[in-house]
């Protein structure tokens, strides 16, 4: 019964066939009685009769068909929730359909991504993920003895989710002995990605044959093979060198980030992220930690770029939660804000914001104590013409709040079918305060905005992270200071360069 009634919901492209399906029937009984108490018929009137019957009986063979394609469409989709390693598209239309669907580039990391990605490729296997590969303290030591060690994790949860097999993988991948657990070794997929990285000779090369060996529908890239080291100051002046050395201070400072650069300036992009995104009908940022998963790509020169000059569509996924530490109370228009200050002004086309009620309970219950949810504030956002999506996107999982992957797709391809710009929004801010600006779609105003992040990315080039240099002052006029575990780190990497 629950089935029947899914079938009539609004959606579910069933009634408007079986609508069509008792009219095509009429018509046709129609014709049919009214040919047999006419006994004079022309030429004309003969003509038309055969041309409704015709159209009858077309009416009634592909209204039943298609209603019988979305029955089981939506038949399929009960299981899937009961199964989640069922795939509906693959079972219903199978992969030279999947191979259709729009190409679509997300660039994030954390678990969010993943999520997102379980979502996607249900309707189209042309993803690519761009991931945030970042070295930190824990692993400065094996880039100083010049062993390549990259931090796959995020990666390895990527490939997890895009595999056909994601549930049997996923286990596999994230799988560690108690053992392992008790000396903090990597897990089976680390181990596994370690070894083909050293069977293949490179990093990418050992994703790319992950993504055969595991039957990944989509790819997925690091941002750079090179060394990067992610900084960042807080606002009590400190610095803070490593991702993971970010993430764990500001949560016992509380002194929120206030610029975000990498240490090497010269990080060369790989090449293959490149044409991704020029080759994009959407390019997706987020979800994800603010600075050290999403705005950190926007670092790299090559990437911020190419995505200002793609004319692909821009959408931002906001958090559904703020992170402790790092965003406290952050609202909508501070996460897109931040974004359009490290990767460009105006360029983002979409924001999709959860606006469903997170209860105290449910904060309870998940373990979100520290964190609050995101407030909406439109008039606060200075991109004017962004168009907002407001949707109730929130499921609950382990220890977490985390987006409707199934709604979340749904939305993204809504937007890539979408013929310009604001089709799908429900709040559309209008570009009030652009009186003094041109117009952005220009191209002589995007070859200065370009000009404008290349300054930007160079003044983080020329920073020198030591302990007698000091840091632009704030408006408080006060000193940027290291930390001594960012000052020994920097020496130890300093040394090693002057040997070089």
């Amino acid at each position: 019964m629950k089935t029947i009634l899914e079938w009539l919901k609004p959606g579910a492209r069933v009634k408007r066939y079986i609508a069509v399906q008792i009219l095509s029937i009429g018509l046709f009984i129609f014709c049919i009685v009214t040919l047999k108490s006419t006994y004079d018929l022309s030429m004309k009137m003969l003509i038309a009769y055969i041309a409704l019957i015709t159209i009858s009986i077309f009416g009634i063979i592909f209204s039943f068909i298609l209603a019988q394609k979305n029955i089981l469409f939506v038949s399929l989709k009960n299981i899937s929730r009961k199964n989640k390693s069922v795939r509906v598209k693959k079972l219903l239309y199978g992969d030279p359909e999947l191979k259709k669907g729009p190409k679509i580039v997300v660039i994030g990391g954390g678990s969010g991504l993943p999520n997102l990605l379980k979502g996607l490729k249900e309707y189209t296997s042309n993803i690519t993920a761009i991931v945030n590969v970042s070295q930190d303290d824990s692993t400065i030591t094996s880039v100083m003895s010049g062993v390549e060690e990259l931090t796959p994790g995020d990666i390895r949860k990527c490939i997890s989710a895009l595999s056909t097999s994601e549930t049997d993988f996923g286990k596999l991948l994230t799988y560690q002995s108690r053992e392992d657990k008790i000396n903090n070794n990597y897990s089976i997929g680390n181990s596994i990605i370690t070894a083909l990285t050293e069977i293949t000779g490179s990093f990418p090369k050992a994703i790319y044959k992950l993504s055969e060996i595991f039957n990944m529908q989509g790819k997925i890239y690091p941002v750079t093979t090179d060394e990067l080291i992610l900084c960042a100051g807080l606002e009590d002046g400190e610095v803070v060198v490593g991702k993971e050395n970010i993430t764990d201070r500001v949560r016992e400072t509380r002194s929120k980030i206030k610029q975000i650069f990498l240490k090497d300036g010269s990080v060369k992009t790989l090449p293959d992220v490149i044409e991704a995104i020029r080759n994009a009908n959407v390019i997706v940022l987020g979800p994800g930690a603010l600075y050290t998963s999403v705005a950190s790509n926007f670092l790299l020169e090559d990437v911020s770029k190419a995505i200002i000059k793609s004319k692909a569509k821009k959408v931002y996924i906001a958090n559904i939660m703020n992170q402790p530490g790092q965003t406290d109370g952050y609202t909508l228009a501070r996460y897109i804000n931040e974004v359009e200050r490290y990767i460009g002004k105006h360029v983002l086309d979409y924001a999709i914001v959860n606006n469903g009620e997170i209860t105290s309970e449910m904060i309870k219950d998940f373990n979100q104590e520290n964190s609050t949810p995101v407030k909406i504030d439109l008039e606060n956002i200075q991109n004017r013409a962004i168009s907002v999506v407001q949707e109730d996107l929130v499921l609950t999982a382990k220890n977490a709040i985390i987006h409707d992957s199934e709604r979340l797709a749904e939305i993204i391809m809504a937007i890539t079918k979408s013929k310009k710009i604001g089709d799908l929004n429900i709040v559309k801010i209008k570009k009030k305060h652009m009186q003094n600006e041109k117009i952005m779609t220009g191209k002589s105003n995007i070859s200065n905005m370009i000009k404008s992040v290349q300054a930007n990315k160079s003044k983080n080039k020329n920073q020198d992270i030591n302990v007698k240099s000091k840091k632009k002052k704030t408006n408080t006029n006060k000193e940027v200071k290291i930390s001594a575990k960012s000052d020994a780190t920097i020496d130890k990497i300093k040394k090693k360069i002057s040997k070089e």
